[in-house]
């Protein structure tokens, strides 16, 4: 194998054109060279062999008893090459294989897992490894095909697609306003009468702050909290069954919010977002099982996009403002900027 390298190979493919076409000139136009480039690449393989392979004549070129035995045990080892070529080229345009894909908590919980059976009956040549965790950490070398995050991204060498940006909501279930009350300000969650669900940036191991955005006003609020979790899933069970508030974003709650299960407390404070990316290794040659599902991300997020947009319009009768957090912050993602 060291003996092989790129100008034996590339000798060896001019030299099975020229046995071919029987011409330096036509096997020259096969393989986008000139005739005297042809020329000179039988040569230097005649040289490194030692071996004279083509008799060179007015009319036609030849092979030597030599060239013609090497053209034919060459011939098999071109065409594996061949071969290899197009399968590599075919299984990128291809759904098929193992997916491996890093995922938010919460977002695999509440989007991604309805809809799975959709895009796996779709897809029948993949094969999924979904697994969630609080930060990217080496995609690459993690053996990782993608990642979806909440937060925005750090300077990074990943593709980094902005899919959405979500409202954060602070909410709480009835059988906590009955015992608690219902908290009429922001300002009232720092009232030892409150217990709030803390979460744990996963960047920094410390809770995160909570704040509330309305127009250009931004309050942040130092809130009391018994509890604190690091899954999002977590949170959203201990706040269903009532113990205390939690800010989570607004993605796939219809269901609680318009149950009753859960109780925006501070609608006139609608404003603060939180964005959702797609991470993935490279722009050029993506595997089309990975456009795949950046697809059916997509596609998934647009209906729950639309239903919290419509509910949004009409609990304020407002735009969806642009914008969100630079620091990385946000309770109800578990999520880190940091796709490092």
């Amino acid at each position: 194998m060291d003996d092989i390298d790129s100008g034996l190979v590339s000798g060896l493919v001019v030299l099975a054109a020229v046995a071919d076409a029987r011409n330096f000139g036509r096997a020259g136009e096969r393989l986008g060279m000139t005739q005297s480039g042809v020329s000179k690449a039988i040569a230097k393989l005649e040289a490194r062999l030692g071996a004279r392979l083509v008799h060179r004549t007015s009319r036609a070129v030849d092979l030597t008893d030599e060239g013609r035995a090497l053209c034919e045990r060459a011939a098999q080892h071109l065409a594996g090459i061949s071969e290899a070529v197009e399968q590599t080229a075919t299984s990128q345009q291809a759904v098929r294989g193992r997916l491996r894909v890093n995922v938010d908590p919460l977002f695999s919980r509440m989007t991604l897992s309805p809809k799975l059976s959709a895009f796996l009956q779709r897809n029948p040549g993949i094969e999924l490894r979904l697994e969630t965790r609080d930060r990217i950490a080496d995609l690459v070398s993690d053996g990782f095909d993608l990642a979806i995050r909440f937060g925005e991204p750090m300077p990074s060498a990943l593709i980094a697609r902005r899919l959405l940006e979500a409202r954060i909501l602070t909410v709480a279930a009835p059988a906590y306003i009955d015992r608690h009350g219902r908290p009429s300000e922001p300002q009232d969650l720092a009232r030892d009468a409150h217990q709030c669900i803390l979460a744990i940036d996963p960047s920094t191991g410390r809770p995160f702050e909570w704040e509330f955005w309305r127009d250009s006003e931004r309050v942040s609020v130092a809130v009391n909290g018994r509890l604190t979790v690091t899954d999002s899933g977590t949170k959203l069970g201990v706040c269903l069954a009532g113990f205390g508030i939690a800010q989570i974003i607004d993605l796939e709650l219809d269901h609680y919010l318009n149950s009753g299960a859960l109780i925006d407390l501070f609608p006139d404070w609608p404003d603060e977002r939180f964005p959702l990316y797609v991470y993935y290794a490279s722009r050029n040659h993506v595997p089309a099982k990975v456009r795949a599902f950046i697809d059916f991300i997509v596609a998934s997020l647009s209906t729950a996009i639309g239903a919290a947009s419509t509910r949004n319009t009409a609990a304020r009768g407002s735009p969806v403002r642009k914008g969100g957090p630079a620091t990385g912050k946000r309770n109800g993602a578990q999520p880190t900027s940091r796709p490092a």
